[in-house]
């Protein structure tokens, strides 16, 4: 929990066909600086370069 008694984080594992990884995405970024891909490794490299390219665009 933290400090708010909120959970800290929340873990969710989510099994989508391949079909629906896109759509599932655009969903996480909305929520992008609180996600966390961790697995599958190129969801996870996906985001991060997602995340990059915000930081670039804002701060570069």
């Amino acid at each position: 929990m933290g400090k708010d008694g909120k959970p800290a984080y929340v873990d969710y594992i989510v099994k989508l066909p391949k079909r629906s990884l896109e759509e599932f995405c655009r969903w996480v970024y909305r929520f992008m600086d609180n996600a966390q891909f961790i697995y599958p490794q190129y969801l996870a490299e996906q985001h991060q370069k997602m995340a990059s390219a915000l930081i670039a665009r804002y701060f570069m």
